[in-house]
């Protein structure tokens, strides 16, 4: 009984660490790519997430 206890203690603590370390990778890389912007959900469409030529991408998605 007491396994089972540790063993979803355990669980939960390493998704916390896990969802820091996502959040913190993801604060990384947009200070090192700002030319990105501000995260912004396309609805399922990563084809366009990052470009540097707009133009590219509007033609692309067309």
């Amino acid at each position: 009984m007491i396994e089972t206890y540790l063993v979803v203690v355990a669980v939960i603590f390493l998704a916390s660490a896990g969802w820091i370390t996502v959040q913190h990778l993801y604060r990384r890389f947009a200070q090192i790519n700002p030319q990105c912007g501000p995260f912004r959900d396309d609805g399922g469409n990563s084809m366009c997430k990052c470009c540097e030529s707009k133009q590219y991408c509007v033609t692309k998605m067309t």
